[in-house]
């Protein structure tokens, strides 16, 4: 069998510069910067190759620039996006490489498609209020084997603090109350389309007290919580992700945490 000849090659395909305008915040502004590359893994033969394709879609905001300059750093741990865009694909080559290092044979037939990888990231903004932002970041990422991984990532942003709010700001012991923990297990069996009574187990999820999920964000509707693939549920269920409404735990709210709902524009005594 032939070897292959472990050359890389960046072919840049697409960029593209779109305004947008983030709801509600009329005096910031945003722009959405897209990237998308190519690697081949046989340039002589690019009708052929297996390709890792590289795709970025990332929120820069512009103004104010304090404002920018902290999302920047926090998002990007750089204000310069060709850095950060180099730098992702960069790693994402070097995996690929040290993946294929040691491949003696020439993929064939039904082998070639596990060589064809792909990196996707958003960033987006997912709702914003008078002095707070949510923001949305996806991942959907394939390195081989049988499927793919899709994950997400939420910031829950105080911008005139310059702080990445936790769920503790709102909840005095999330972990330990349990009237939350019933609220939240009642949504997932709910999610899980369970009739009242039946343990969480019956349905979709490893066990009848799952963790309680870190990843969250704040919408109008209520307290949002994610759950990545395998994280509570088999990979087959994909991403977990509920809302828990606001009339049900606004007594377990913090005061302080009640007030910071209104820098999202949540009034929960209107």
């Amino acid at each position: 069998m032939k070897k292959y000849l472990l050359l890389y090659v960046f072919v840049p395909i697409l960029l593209i510069c779109t305004c947008v305008s983030a709801p509600g915040r009329e005096e910031s502004q945003y722009d959405q910067w897209h990237y998308t590359y190519t690697i081949l893994l046989d340039p002589e033969r690019p009708s052929d190759s297996p390709q890792f394709d590289i795709a970025l879609s990332l929120l820069y905001m512009k103004y104010p620039a304090d404002k920018a300059e902290y999302l920047s750093e926090l998002l990007y741990s750089t204000g310069n996006f060709d850095v950060y865009k180099d730098r992702i694909i960069d790693e994402q080559r070097k995996k690929y490489r040290s993946s294929l290092f040691d491949t003696a044979a020439q993929p064939v037939g039904k082998d070639l498609a596990s060589y064809n990888w792909r990196y996707a990231e958003a960033v987006n903004i997912k709702s914003s209020g008078r002095q707070g932002i949510v923001i949305e970041r996806d991942y959907d990422v394939y390195s081989g084997g049988a499927h793919g991984m899709s994950t997400k990532r939420y910031y829950v942003l105080d911008m005139d603090e310059h702080k990445q709010l936790k769920i503790t700001d709102f909840f005095p012991d999330y972990q330990g109350e349990k009237r939350l923990r019933d609220i939240i297990y009642f949504e997932l069996g709910k999610y899980s389309k369970l009739e009242s009574g039946q343990k969480l187990s019956q349905g979709i999820f490893f066990s009848d007290e799952p963790e309680l999920s870190f990843n969250f964000f704040v919408s109008n509707k209520g307290l949002g919580l994610h759950w990545a693939p395998y994280q509570i549920a088999p990979y087959a269920h994909g991403s977990i992700e509920i809302i828990v409404p606001w009339q049900v735990i606004r007594p377990l709210l913090l005061n302080e945490g009640i007030e910071l709902l209104t820098k999202f524009g949540i009034y929960l005594f209107v």
